[in-house]
């Protein structure tokens, strides 16, 4: 099977552009691309949440280190070839992919394509934070198609959930001329709380919270999110915004923000 190439899944983690059909299709059958996009949304997320933190230049003798054993190459005690990867337990991640734990043999495809990967995401957050700049100063937002071109099928006022005083929101259920969902999300008064996490993850829950997909994380106020391909939007009406830190951890954080049911307009 062929992959997604690493451009396109940064593109779409970053902009929130919406997959052409032959990605779309691959997304849907890949859980590695899947989680590729997720991993990178979430790098992207963290980056711009972190803006205001001042980082200090580490000494020189630390770089020294670092340059002497990349030159001397790795430990001579390692053994010549690392033994292959251990198959464990994943958790859960919402949709119903798994993200596996366990060893990863050091220098192989997969951590080559990560790095690669992580490497042109964080090239695309910095020319995607140019044009944003140019979006907001023209009122044409990167990835958000005008209403021209969708369908509005069903909205949501996002209603504050206790400890968010002040937070609401609207989210709307679009359908582009391709047929291809997404859901497009406005926050406002999500920022600003202490003690909470910095990121902030969209949800489609069922009516009773039973179960929920996680469709993507918010970078910034306003984000569009292509709904998962053949996901039955009339089982999860309710969008959910949450709060939550960059731990690893795929599960809801039960820190939700604001939330709304969808209904046709």
């Amino acid at each position: 099977m062929k992959h997604v190439d690493d451009e396109t899944l940064a593109m779409l983690a970053v902009s929130g552009v919406v997959a052409d059909d032959a990605v779309t299709e691959h997304l849907a059958a890949c859980a590695r691309c899947r989680d590729e996009v997720a991993d990178l949304q979430r790098v992207a997320a963290v980056t711009r949440s972190s803006s205001h933190v001042r980082l200090d230049a580490p000494p020189e003798a630390v770089w020294d280190r670092i340059a002497a054993e990349v030159r001397d190459g790795p430990p001579r005690d390692l053994p010549a070839e690392s033994p292959a990867p251990v198959a464990v337990s994943g958790t859960g991640r919402p949709g119903g992919t798994t993200r596996p734990r366990g060893r990863v043999t050091p220098g192989g495809p997969r951590v080559h394509r990560r790095r690669r990967v992580l490497l042109t995401v964080a090239a695309v957050v910095g020319a995607f934070a140019i044009v944003l700049g140019i979006g907001v100063a023209t009122g044409a937002m990167p990835g958000l198609p005008g209403s021209a071109s969708e369908t509005v099928l069903a909205r949501a006022e996002l209603d504050a959930l206790p400890g968010w005083s002040g937070a609401g929101g609207t989210a709307e259920l679009e359908r582009d001329r391709d047929g291809r969902l997404s859901l497009v999300v406005d926050l406002r008064g999500g920022t600003g709380r202490t003690g909470t996490g910095a990121l902030r993850e969209v949800w489609m829950m069922r009516s009773d919270l039973d179960g929920l997909v996680s469709v993507g994380f918010l970078d910034g106020d306003r984000g569009r999110f292509t709904v998962p391909s053949g996901m039955d939007t009339a089982r999860f009406p309710v969008v959910d915004v949450s709060a939550e830190a960059d731990d690893g951890d795929p599960a809801h954080s039960g820190d939700s923000i604001v939330r709304g049911r969808l209904a046709r307009p």
